[in-house]
């Protein structure tokens, strides 16, 4: 089984694909601050769609999920437009290979993320970056790579991989995804 892991950012965003509990992509797309946003975000989606795309044909099979970090509120300035128009193109990007591939997607917030690698819901991408390593044995040095490892492990648990190896407070943020998604489909059904 294959899960992906995306923590976007302009500065940086970090791609990791797990097939069977082991890395496979780790990928960090950086894109320079001289091009604009527009340029800088189309780089990003793109580079996601290849990972997507080429993990069929690198790996043999399609991705069983991809997990998408959820929006950050601390942006200032001119960065929260720019944040939240990269954020809607990933997500419209996924959307459509959810229609013409069949490949599922989700939304993790970052409290969520961080307390599924470190047990508190506000830690900082060091912390993370550190239980990475401590936890799963991954050594890595990027902090938004090690994010997208974490959504990608969060997504091996949501399709019930390891469970019996989670720590409580990852099976309650387990939970809590899996009460809030079918929260989320009793509403679209009541709207039908």
């Amino acid at each position: 089984m294959i899960v992906v892991g995306i923590d976007s950012s302009l500065s940086g965003t970090g791609i990791v694909v797990l097939q069977e509990g082991k890395v496979r992509v780790k990928e960090l797309v950086v894109t320079s601050p001289q091009k604009s946003v527009p340029h800088r975000v189309l780089s990003v989606v793109t580079a996601i769609e290849l990972v997507l795309i080429n993990a069929e044909d690198s790996l043999g099979e399609r991705p069983a999920l991809v997990v998408v970090e959820g929006f950050s509120y601390a942006s200032k300035g001119r960065a929260i437009f720019d944040t939240a128009y990269l954020g809607w193109r990933i997500r419209e990007e996924l959307i459509r290979l959810e229609e013409i591939a069949g490949i599922s997607w989700m939304e993790v917030s970052p409290s969520l993320l961080k307390k599924f690698a470190t047990g508190k819901g506000n830690a900082n991408k060091d912390l993370v970056l550190l239980q990475v390593y401590k936890r799963w044995g991954e050594e890595l040095t990027d902090t938004n790579i090690a994010d997208a490892f974490v959504l990608a492990k969060i997504g091996e648990a949501y399709l019930g991989v390891d469970v019996d190896k989670l720590t409580d407070f990852q099976k309650e943020v387990i939970k809590k995804l899996k009460r809030g998604k079918e929260n989320g489909e009793r509403q679209k059904q009541k709207s039908n």
